[in-house]
């Protein structure tokens, strides 16, 4: 490799590094500064940040937030069963992954389709694998497990599309 591509693709990785820090530390923001707020105002912002992760950092990037906000978020006390936190780790993932694979179609629809798939991963680990571990999973947390996961990433995706375009990037 040419040294100056080695040192051009150095300085690329750090400034990515970079980016993906401030955008988990956005999405902790969101998280504690907002928690009492809960899940219709959280919920979107740190699907936002997700998005945008994916759009400016990669997916890789994008994974790393997306399991560690709910790992933080169960240290820190905001979500306060364990036994969610892979599920919403899972959802998570299955939100980037899904994005990353469709945004190149059409970015809402990206973020259609990203929605859904999360909310079927969550819905359905909420019923059936979540009980295997929590026999009597709490209502309330049922219900916030299932359709205001769609809405939450439908918003959330929709505001990181907007954001985005307002953000200078290069490309």
């Amino acid at each position: 490799m040419n040294p100056g591509n080695a040192v051009m693709h150095q300085k690329k990785r750090e400034l990515q590094v970079a980016q993906t820090g401030l955008l988990l530390g956005m999405a902790l923001v969101f998280q504690i500064f907002f928690a009492r707020f809960m899940q219709p105002v959280v919920g979107p912002l740190v699907n936002m940040t997700l998005i945008l992760s994916v759009l400016m950092v990669g997916k890789q990037g994008a994974m790393m937030i997306g399991f560690m906000t709910p790992m933080l978020a169960y240290i820190l006390g905001i979500m306060p069963l364990f036994p969610v936190v892979p599920l919403v780790i899972l959802g998570n993932t299955t939100y980037v992954l899904l994005f990353d694979r469709t945004q190149r179609i059409n970015g809402y629809v990206a973020v259609v389709i990203s929605a859904l798939g999360k909310f079927g991963v969550m819905t359905l680990g909420i019923q059936f694998v979540v009980p295997l571990f929590l026999p009597q999973v709490p209502s309330m947390i049922t219900t916030a497990f299932m359709f205001p996961q769609l809405y939450t990433a439908l918003i959330g995706g929709g505001f990181a599309l907007l954001l985005y375009k307002k953000i200078p990037h290069k490309g």
